[in-house]
Protein backbone atom coordinates (compact mmCIF):
# COMPACT_ATOMS: atom_id res chain seq x y z
CA UNK A 1 0.00 0.00 0.00
CA UNK A 2 1.65 3.51 -0.90
CA UNK A 3 3.14 5.57 2.17
CA UNK A 4 -0.03 8.10 1.50
CA UNK A 5 -2.90 5.75 1.03
CA UNK A 6 -5.62 6.71 3.70
CA UNK A 7 -6.29 4.64 6.74
CA UNK A 8 -9.64 2.56 6.24
CA UNK A 9 -11.55 2.86 9.44
CA UNK A 10 -12.80 -1.40 9.75
CA UNK A 11 -15.69 -0.22 12.32
CA UNK A 12 -17.35 2.58 10.39
CA UNK A 13 -20.38 2.10 8.64
CA UNK A 14 -22.13 3.86 5.85
CA UNK A 15 -23.90 6.92 7.05
CA UNK A 16 -27.69 6.32 6.14
CA UNK A 17 -27.24 2.76 7.83
CA UNK A 18 -25.89 5.27 11.01
CA UNK A 19 -28.98 7.34 10.53
CA UNK A 20 -30.98 4.06 10.74
CA UNK A 21 -29.49 2.60 13.76
CA UNK A 22 -30.00 6.06 15.71
CA UNK A 23 -33.83 6.24 14.56
CA UNK A 24 -34.05 2.31 15.67
CA UNK A 25 -32.38 2.94 19.04
CA UNK A 26 -34.73 6.04 19.01
CA UNK A 27 -37.87 3.63 18.75
CA UNK A 28 -37.13 1.73 22.38
CA UNK A 29 -39.04 3.73 24.70
CA UNK A 30 -42.31 3.42 22.41
CA UNK A 31 -42.19 -0.46 22.10
CA UNK A 32 -40.58 -0.92 25.74
CA UNK A 33 -44.11 0.78 26.58
CA UNK A 34 -46.16 -1.23 23.53
CA UNK A 35 -45.12 -4.54 24.83
CA UNK A 36 -45.36 -3.73 28.16
CA UNK A 37 -48.93 -3.06 27.92
CA UNK A 38 -49.55 -5.47 25.22
CA UNK A 39 -50.32 -3.47 22.49
CA UNK A 40 -50.83 -5.73 19.24
CA UNK A 41 -48.60 -4.60 15.92
CA UNK A 42 -51.38 -3.51 14.06
CA UNK A 43 -52.24 -0.55 17.30
CA UNK A 44 -48.35 0.53 17.14
CA UNK A 45 -48.43 0.65 13.38
CA UNK A 46 -51.17 2.79 13.47
CA UNK A 47 -49.72 4.56 16.37
CA UNK A 48 -46.28 5.29 14.23
CA UNK A 49 -48.48 6.52 11.09
CA UNK A 50 -50.40 8.39 13.27
CA UNK A 51 -47.25 10.25 14.58
CA UNK A 52 -45.39 10.34 11.43
CA UNK A 53 -48.47 12.21 10.26
CA UNK A 54 -48.71 14.79 12.57
CA UNK A 55 -44.97 15.85 12.73
CA UNK A 56 -44.62 16.16 8.97
CA UNK A 57 -48.11 18.01 8.59
CA UNK A 58 -46.73 20.25 11.60
CA UNK A 59 -43.21 20.49 9.26
CA UNK A 60 -44.13 21.14 5.94
CA UNK A 61 -47.26 22.41 4.55
CA UNK A 62 -48.78 20.72 1.56
CA UNK A 63 -49.78 17.63 1.13
CA UNK A 64 -47.86 16.91 -1.94
CA UNK A 65 -44.46 17.30 -0.04
CA UNK A 66 -45.66 15.08 2.75
CA UNK A 67 -46.25 12.63 0.15
CA UNK A 68 -43.02 12.93 -1.40
CA UNK A 69 -41.33 11.91 1.57
CA UNK A 70 -43.62 9.79 2.94
CA UNK A 71 -43.31 7.75 -0.55
CA UNK A 72 -46.96 7.60 -0.69
CA UNK A 73 -49.68 8.82 -3.57
CA UNK A 74 -51.69 12.15 -2.68
CA UNK A 75 -54.39 10.17 -2.72
CA UNK A 76 -53.08 7.61 -0.02
CA UNK A 77 -52.32 10.66 2.40
CA UNK A 78 -55.48 12.34 2.12
CA UNK A 79 -56.47 9.42 3.41
CA UNK A 80 -54.61 9.48 6.29
CA UNK A 81 -55.39 13.02 6.64
CA UNK A 82 -58.90 12.26 6.79
CA UNK A 83 -58.93 9.53 9.12
CA UNK A 84 -56.58 10.77 11.62
CA UNK A 85 -58.42 14.78 11.27
CA UNK A 86 -61.85 13.44 12.21
CA UNK A 87 -60.67 12.53 15.57
CA UNK A 88 -61.35 9.53 17.59
CA UNK A 89 -58.42 7.82 16.80
CA UNK A 90 -57.65 6.59 20.34
CA UNK A 91 -60.85 4.93 20.73
CA UNK A 92 -60.41 3.37 17.66
CA UNK A 93 -57.52 0.97 18.27
CA UNK A 94 -58.00 -2.73 19.07
CA UNK A 95 -57.13 -4.51 21.57
CA UNK A 96 -55.21 -8.12 21.97
CA UNK A 97 -56.11 -10.99 23.49
CA UNK A 98 -54.78 -10.47 26.83
CA UNK A 99 -56.34 -6.86 26.81
CA UNK A 100 -59.50 -8.49 25.73
CA UNK A 101 -59.07 -11.29 28.38
CA UNK A 102 -58.54 -8.49 30.89
CA UNK A 103 -62.03 -6.22 29.88
CA UNK A 104 -63.96 -9.41 30.33
CA UNK A 105 -62.48 -10.03 34.13
CA UNK A 106 -63.74 -6.55 34.92
CA UNK A 107 -67.55 -7.39 34.57
CA UNK A 108 -67.00 -10.44 36.67
CA UNK A 109 -64.78 -13.48 37.56
CA UNK A 110 -64.45 -16.39 34.66
CA UNK A 111 -63.46 -19.36 34.13
CA UNK A 112 -61.15 -20.12 31.21
CA UNK A 113 -63.57 -21.83 29.45
CA UNK A 114 -66.30 -18.99 29.96
CA UNK A 115 -63.30 -16.53 28.74
CA UNK A 116 -62.84 -18.79 25.51
CA UNK A 117 -66.31 -18.45 24.62
CA UNK A 118 -66.58 -14.60 24.37
CA UNK A 119 -63.23 -14.50 22.78
CA UNK A 120 -62.60 -13.78 19.01
CA UNK A 121 -61.66 -17.32 17.50
CA UNK A 122 -62.78 -18.77 20.85
CA UNK A 123 -61.77 -22.41 19.17
CA UNK A 124 -58.34 -21.35 19.95
CA UNK A 125 -58.26 -22.88 23.44
CA UNK A 126 -54.64 -22.77 23.48
CA UNK A 127 -54.07 -18.94 22.41
CA UNK A 128 -56.86 -18.15 25.96
CA UNK A 129 -54.98 -20.49 28.36
CA UNK A 130 -51.43 -18.74 27.24
CA UNK A 131 -53.23 -15.67 27.55
CA UNK A 132 -54.87 -16.12 31.27
CA UNK A 133 -51.15 -17.82 32.42
CA UNK A 134 -49.55 -14.83 31.13
CA UNK A 135 -51.58 -12.18 32.57
CA UNK A 136 -51.56 -14.82 35.64
CA UNK A 137 -47.33 -14.03 35.86
CA UNK A 138 -47.23 -10.25 35.53
CA UNK A 139 -49.99 -9.79 38.54
CA UNK A 140 -52.74 -8.55 36.57
CA UNK A 141 -54.89 -11.11 36.89
CA UNK A 142 -55.47 -13.87 40.00
CA UNK A 143 -57.02 -17.29 40.30
CA UNK A 144 -59.67 -17.21 42.77
CA UNK A 145 -59.79 -20.38 45.21
CA UNK A 146 -62.12 -23.25 43.88
CA UNK A 147 -63.52 -26.40 45.96
CA UNK A 148 -61.66 -29.35 44.63
CA UNK A 149 -63.34 -30.80 41.51
CA UNK A 150 -64.76 -27.36 40.29
CA UNK A 151 -62.95 -24.92 37.65
CA UNK A 152 -61.05 -22.24 38.97
CA UNK A 153 -62.27 -18.50 37.78
CA UNK A 154 -59.72 -15.12 37.41
CA UNK A 155 -60.54 -11.95 38.44
CA UNK A 156 -58.56 -8.82 37.94
CA UNK A 157 -56.14 -7.30 40.05
CA UNK A 158 -57.70 -4.19 41.57
CA UNK A 159 -54.42 -2.38 41.70
CA UNK A 160 -53.97 -2.17 37.82
CA UNK A 161 -57.46 -0.57 37.56
CA UNK A 162 -56.21 2.85 39.19
CA UNK A 163 -52.48 2.75 38.25
CA UNK A 164 -53.32 6.23 36.89
CA UNK A 165 -55.37 9.52 37.48
CA UNK A 166 -57.12 11.22 34.62
CA UNK A 167 -56.83 14.23 36.70
CA UNK A 168 -54.81 16.76 34.55
CA UNK A 169 -53.71 13.92 32.26
CA UNK A 170 -53.70 16.65 28.94
CA UNK A 171 -51.04 18.72 31.05
CA UNK A 172 -48.81 15.78 32.42
CA UNK A 173 -49.12 15.13 28.25
CA UNK A 174 -47.97 18.24 27.29
CA UNK A 175 -45.30 18.04 29.77
CA UNK A 176 -44.46 14.89 28.00
CA UNK A 177 -43.91 16.07 24.71
CA UNK A 178 -41.66 19.07 26.21
CA UNK A 179 -39.51 16.98 27.62
CA UNK A 180 -39.51 14.53 24.77
CA UNK A 181 -38.79 17.89 22.57
CA UNK A 182 -35.70 18.39 24.43
CA UNK A 183 -34.67 14.45 24.21
CA UNK A 184 -34.96 14.26 20.46
CA UNK A 185 -32.96 17.66 19.95
CA UNK A 186 -30.45 16.73 22.23
CA UNK A 187 -30.09 12.66 19.85
CA UNK A 188 -30.48 15.49 16.65
CA UNK A 189 -27.34 17.25 17.80
CA UNK A 190 -25.23 14.99 19.11
CA UNK A 191 -25.45 12.03 16.54
CA UNK A 192 -26.57 13.55 13.31
CA UNK A 193 -25.51 17.55 13.60
CA UNK A 194 -22.35 18.52 12.51
CA UNK A 195 -21.92 20.02 16.36
CA UNK A 196 -22.28 17.43 18.88
CA UNK A 197 -20.41 19.42 21.42
CA UNK A 198 -23.93 21.80 21.24
CA UNK A 199 -25.33 19.04 23.52
CA UNK A 200 -24.61 16.68 26.39
CA UNK A 201 -26.41 13.97 28.78
CA UNK A 202 -25.45 11.90 30.97
CA UNK A 203 -27.27 9.11 32.62
CA UNK A 204 -25.49 7.59 36.35
CA UNK A 205 -26.53 4.37 38.01
CA UNK A 206 -26.29 3.85 41.31
CA UNK A 207 -27.38 2.54 44.56
CA UNK A 208 -29.76 4.76 47.25
CA UNK A 209 -32.15 4.72 49.61
CA UNK A 210 -35.73 5.51 49.13
CA UNK A 211 -35.45 8.08 51.44
CA UNK A 212 -31.28 9.75 49.97
CA UNK A 213 -33.19 9.40 46.26
CA UNK A 214 -36.13 11.25 47.10
CA UNK A 215 -33.86 14.25 48.86
CA UNK A 216 -31.32 13.81 45.70
CA UNK A 217 -33.74 14.73 43.55
CA UNK A 218 -35.38 17.40 45.56
CA UNK A 219 -31.85 19.09 45.85
CA UNK A 220 -31.10 18.17 42.10
CA UNK A 221 -34.13 19.93 41.05
CA UNK A 222 -33.52 22.98 43.32
CA UNK A 223 -29.96 23.70 42.06
CA UNK A 224 -31.29 23.70 38.30
CA UNK A 225 -33.99 26.09 39.12
CA UNK A 226 -31.72 28.35 40.90
CA UNK A 227 -28.78 28.21 38.52
CA UNK A 228 -31.03 28.68 35.60
CA UNK A 229 -32.51 31.73 37.27
CA UNK A 230 -29.28 33.27 37.52
CA UNK A 231 -27.98 32.30 34.22
CA UNK A 232 -31.08 33.87 32.72
CA UNK A 233 -31.04 36.92 34.46
CA UNK A 234 -26.95 37.44 33.27
CA UNK A 235 -28.37 36.39 29.47
CA UNK A 236 -30.80 39.58 29.62
CA UNK A 237 -27.88 41.56 30.05
CA UNK A 238 -25.75 40.23 27.71
CA UNK A 239 -26.13 40.80 23.78
CA UNK A 240 -24.78 36.78 22.98
CA UNK A 241 -27.24 34.47 24.55
CA UNK A 242 -29.39 31.66 22.92
CA UNK A 243 -32.44 29.37 24.40
CA UNK A 244 -31.20 26.03 26.09
CA UNK A 245 -32.77 23.39 27.45
CA UNK A 246 -31.95 20.76 30.36
CA UNK A 247 -33.73 17.94 31.27
CA UNK A 248 -33.77 15.90 34.26
CA UNK A 249 -35.32 12.97 35.60
CA UNK A 250 -34.67 9.88 37.87
CA UNK A 251 -36.02 6.90 38.30
CA UNK A 252 -35.74 3.37 39.98
CA UNK A 253 -34.51 0.78 37.34
CA UNK A 254 -35.68 -2.87 36.76
CA UNK A 255 -33.41 -5.68 37.92
CA UNK A 256 -31.58 -7.40 34.91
Amino acid sequence: MGRNAPEIDQERIPYPEYVLRVLYASFYPAVKMAVEHNYPLDTVKDMMTLALWQEAKRKHSTINLISLIFGKSTRTVKALSARFNKGGFFNQTETNLMRRVEDLLRQQPMTLEELAERLPHSNEFDSSRLAVDALVREGRIDELPSRPGRRAKYTIVARHHDLFSEDGWETRVDALYEHLEAVTETIRRRFLSDQPDEAAARTFSFKATPEDMAQFRNDLFEFIRSRTNEMEKKADESQASDVFAVYAGSTATEAE
